[in-house]
Order: structure tokens, then sequence, then C-alpha cells
């Protein structure tokens, strides 16, 4: 059972649309994809409220990566802080934090970090796209945070998510679906997890959407040298070694290493076009890190290869991945957002999937999981050949996102109406 800090009750106007907006549960920028879904969230509440608006943005993160980041903020309409355990010596997060870990309990320090953020906030917008589900443990954290405010009195909007599945951890499931229940709102961003709550009784609160980085606008690179990293028919390619946990290599991210390798290798084999590595996500954990990673695997195929092959640097915005993803021909992503950022382009994606979340999306915008494969069962000889399908299917394949995307990002910016009908009540 998680405990919150009870903090005194404050008063608030809910329809108020010029009040700020209240972002939780981001990570850090450093991950392309929150960074992605904090760009699209501003473009879709920019067209539903106004270019005028406002938001406070609690990152996931410690206070010095916070800091950073708001020194580089290209938004000056986001304000950055920080949401952490983080505190020092002797301070009350610091003892509710030794008490977690020697007592097995979950008391919420990083809520602390939410008092004076969280006055005058129109509502709480919970960010994250798969933090209500297993992929990363029990999500206590994120749930802190929701009751937290809601003592306040302010409204929780569960923001462009994938939730679930809970099936795995019969304890948890019920307190999690009871959870849910009690959000204003939950805005999923496919149907497969639409389907999943129906299922779970919740549907009142449950509205369909997409992620709101489909509405995230590419930018070209300033650095002309980024320019010069995609060729006419460059197939794009992001290995992540968070998936190695997943896959059938269970964890050992050498193995994944050399399979990722053996992958690219046998892709470039077959289709002979340019490769250009993508890193999606930057981390201090080597294991979540994709540039320590695919810099390594970089090393191991390049001198096995005859087409060129390059490698993203690590100081690109997201807005400027999106961009630079964009000019492939065809391209396969491990991280979430980097195929969204592919798909969004109409660029032809494989989606190497391991939760609900692709395979939700992949169904909605194709139909079928022709183009969505398991990481848990990927051989490398299945990478090369569905790649070397999609480079030749590639013209179908983009005529038919030209035609559907659209309507995608339709339905992502629905979020922003479907809101201000929420706060209008």
């Amino acid at each position: 059972m998680t405990t919150e800090i009870h903090p005194s009750t404050q008063t608030r106007s809910n329809s108020d649309e010029k009040s700020p907006f209240l972002f939780v549960g981001n990570g850090p920028y450093r991950n392309r994809g929150c960074e992605a879904i904090i760009r699209g969230t501003m473009e879709i509440l920019s067209k539903s409220f106004g270019a005028e608006i406002q938001a406070r943005a609690g990152v996931m993160a410690s206070p010095a990566t916070v800091a950073t980041q708001q020194s580089i903020e290209v938004d000056d309409r986001v304000a950055n802080f920080s949401v952490s355990h983080v505190g020092g010596r002797l301070s009350a997060k610091w003892i509710l934090s030794q008490a977690n870990q020697r007592l097995g309990t979950n008391f919420g320090p990083h809520v602390r970090d939410l008092v004076r953020p969280s006055k005058g906030v129109s509502c709480a917008l919970q960010l994250g796209g798969d933090n209500y589900s297993l992929d990363y443990g029990r999500p206590w954290d994120y749930m802190a945070i929701d009751k937290y405010l809601q003592r306040l009195g302010v409204p929780i909007i569960l923001w462009g998510a994938s939730v679930g599945p809970f099936e795995s951890d019969l304890e948890f499931a019920p307190l999690m679906y009871e959870h849910l229940k009690g959000l204003t709102a939950i805005f999923v961003r496919e149907s497969k997890s639409q389907n999943y709550l129906a299922s779970k009784g919740i549907v009142d609160n449950v509205y369909l959407v997409a992620d709101p980085a489909f509405c995230m606008s590419p930018e070209a690179p300033k650095n002309l040298d980024a320019k010069s990293l995609v060729s006419k028919g460059t197939i794009g390619i992001n290995i992540s070694p968070l998936v190695a946990r997943f896959s059938h290599t269970k964890g050992d991210l050498d193995e994944w290493r050399k399979n990722a390798a053996e992958m690219i290798i046998a892709t470039a084999k077959r289709t002979e076009r340019p490769i250009l590595l993508v890193p999606h996500v930057g981390s201090p954990q080597h294991d979540e890190d994709d540039y320590s990673f695919m810099s390594s695997v970089f090393e191991i195929v390049a001198p096995q290869i005859k087409s060129p092959i390059k490698i993203a640097p690590a100081n690109l915005l997201g807005a400027e991945m999106k961009w630079l993803i964009g000019q492939c021909e065809v391209f396969a992503g491990a991280r979430t957002h980097s195929t969204i950022a592919a798909l969004s382009s109409c660029v032809p994606t494989l989606s190497l999937g391991y939760s609900i979340k692709a395979i939700g999306i992949n169904q909605d915008i194709f139909g079928h999981q022709e183009f969505c494969k398991s990481v848990k069962t990927l051989s490398v000889d299945e990478f090369s050949s569905q790649m070397a399908a999609l480079v030749a299917e590639a013209d179908d394949i983009r005529s038919d996102l030209e035609r559907k995307i659209p309507i995608v990002k339709n339905t992502a910016q629905s979020a922003g109406e479907h809101l201000k009908a929420i706060l209008g009540r």
C-alpha cells in the first residue's frame, strides 16, 4: 500500500483554461521519446487552448539533470522541475527513501516536489506512455503522484498512454484497476489498451486518441553535418540495449549486442543499402543507453560490410531526430518513439516490439502485425528478410501511410478537444 504526504487543501478553478497545465510522470529529454511527448502535447494543447498556454513539467529525474534540461529548453512556455526521491542526508525525503529501502515500504517522498508547482493549475496530465504497465515493475511512484494531486482536487488525465496488462501480478492488479477507475480520464493511444480496460469494466472515463508524439513537427538539424548522414535509399535502424531483457538472450547484453550486429550485417548484405544507426535514448545506465550500445555495435559492424554505415550524434533535439528518421527510405526501431517518428513521417517501419504498445499502435495503423515482430523470437534471418521486404515494397507502404497518418494525427489532436470539454464541465 502506498503512503503519501498530505499537504493542505488548495482552492482552484478547474474550468480556468488560462491556468497552467501540470505535466507529471515523464522522463528527461535525453530520452528523445519523452521530449517528443512534450513537444507533441504542446502542439495539441496550443490548438485547443491557444498558443499562450503555460506548462509546469515535473520530470522524473534528479535536480541536476532537470536543471541542465531547463537550461537548454527550447519552448519558453515549458518550465521544468524535478520530481525525485533524491534528498539531502537527514531530510524528509532521505528518511522516507531509507525506510523504503530497509523496510520494503512504499512511501512517496517524491510527491513533496509537487507542493508548489501544483498550486493554481487547471489539471495534471500524467505523461510517460507506458508507465501504467508492469514493464518496469509496479508503478507505485506514478500512483502516489495521482493520489496526492487528487487530494488537492486536481483533475488527473492519463495522457496518450498504453495501459496494462496486469494479470502477471494478481495481487497488484485489483489495486491498479480501482486506481484507474478513479482517474478523471484515461486517454489511451491504441485500441488494444481500450479493449483491455473495457474487459476490466473500465469504460466511462476512457477516450481513444493517439500518441501525442505523432503531432511533433520535425525540424532540420542546425548541425549541417547531421543533414549529410542520410543519402538516397538509407535504412535507419534503432536497436536498444533495453530490449535485451525481453529478448531470447534473457538480459545478456553482450549476447544481444552480438545478435544486433548480426542483424545489421545481414540486412546490409541482403539489401546493399546505406545504413544509419539511430540511438534514441541516452542514459547513465549502460544497459539503457542507446548511444554507448549502438556505438559498440557500429564498431563490430563497420569492418564487415561494404555498404556505407553511419551513426546519428547524441546532441540532436527530438524534433531534429524526427527529421533525420523521416529522411530514411525504411526504418526499424526497438524504441517505440523512434518508430512513431518514422511512421508519422510516412516511412515504412518495422517495429521490434516487446510489449502491448508496439502491437496496439501497429494494429491501429495497418490493421495487422506484419510490420511488428517480437524481440523474444526475432531471428537474424527474419530481421534481414523483413527489412528487404520493406525496401521492396517501400513505395506502396509509404502511399498507404500517407493516407492513414493524417487520420492518426487528427485522432491525437482530438485529445485537446476532449480535455477542453472535461475542464469545461
